[in-house]
């Protein structure tokens, strides 16, 4: 009896400390002076992460009710959520917290993946970043770009300043979510609706010459409008269990002409369970002046080899690519 007591009390010590061990303190270290909105902010993202942890640990849907967190949040979150759970490693959490145009924004939340779907080979070890209105309502938690992107992001834009570096920054990453969440309804609000999407191949086309016609690669453009790349990329969601897109050597340039259009381009990998590519993205985006959320005007993409060899740097579409409309002046 004294060894089944034993045996018992150890089960129970054991099931106490898996428990508290789902519970998530997070603490923000410096960047807002707000002590009032602070102590709200660290609230919510503390239960916010316990929730993600609880439910990770369990295998069971998000509860998410007494959190504040918009809308759009939830629905960005559900369909993660759908492909990939996940827990916090750390029970005790403290990290800076950035101030954006919109906002807040806490990054380098260190995260373990459990994989709902099968064949799954991408990291276990990443990292989540929470987006927080002025008021501290999150209003969004996605998986966090390297690094190293997100820190030659900052560093770069002479004319650009460190706030607008923040916002690119947020929403290059929320785009790079909207593949792997899926997200159909995301991408066709961040597309205008005249959206110019361009995708290169390459060919190889006969060099006459000389005396010894050889065959060189050359690139092909194909042209389509937001309705017909939204449709071909509705069934490539469909027919793959799992989109991981992940970025790398980020460019950002400003217009010159209109400081309210910014170019960036970036090394994307393409990896489904189905497919996989290597290859550079061009973003032309908007920026409004209101509170109004950017849009993306022009995406491209091209093969970041050409026979085996890498693009060329002149080859690689940018900014200067295309007219960009000047500024609107305001009369009154």
């Amino acid at each position: 009896m004294k060894y089944l007591a034993a045996i018992l009390t150890f089960l129970a010590c054991f099931g106490l400390k898996a428990t508290a061990q789902q519970n998530v303190r997070f603490s923000i270290a410096d960047g807002l002076s707000d002590t009032r909105l602070k102590s709200n902010i660290e609230s919510n993202v503390s239960q916010f992460l316990t929730e993600i942890t609880k439910a990770g640990t369990n295998g069971g849907e998000l509860q998410l009710s007494g959190i504040r967190i918009t809308d759009n949040a939830v629905h960005s979150l559900s369909l993660l959520w759908n492909n990939l759970h996940f827990v916090c490693e750390d029970s005790e959490i403290t990290e800076h917290c950035n101030t954006t145009v919109n906002g807040y924004q806490v990054r380098n939340i260190a995260i373990k993946v459990i994989p709902v779907i099968e064949d799954y080979d991408g990291e276990r070890e990443r990292q989540l970043t929470i987006s927080l209105s002025r008021q501290g309502e999150i209003t969004g938690a996605r998986m966090a770009m390297a690094n190293h992107v997100y820190t030659n992001i900052i560093k770069q834009g002479d004319a650009v300043d460190m706030a607008r570096r923040e916002e690119i920054l947020k929403f290059v990453e929320d785009f790079r979510s909207h593949y792997d969440e899926k997200d159909i309804e995301a991408l066709d609000q961040v597309f205008s609706d005249d959206a110019l999407i361009i995708t290169g191949s390459v060919v190889m086309k006969r060099d006459n010459k000389g005396d010894q016609p050889k065959l060189r690669p050359e690139i092909v453009y194909r042209t389509q409008n937001k309705q017909q790349y939204l449709s071909r990329l509705k069934q490539t969601f469909r027919s793959n269990k799992y989109i991981k897109v992940t970025f790398s050597d980020p460019e950002v340039v400003r217009s010159k002409k209109n400081p309210n259009f910014f170019g960036v381009t970036l090394h994307q990998h393409w990896k489904s369970d189905r497919y996989e590519d290597d290859g550079y993205v061009f973003l032309l985006w908007e920026f409004h002046e209101n509170d109004e959320p950017p849009i993306i005007h022009v995406r491209t993409w091209q093969p970041d080899k050409m026979a085996g060899m890498p693009t060329p740097k002149d080859k690689i579409i940018n900014i200067l690519d295309f007219e960009i409309p000047a500024k609107k002046r305001s009369f009154r």
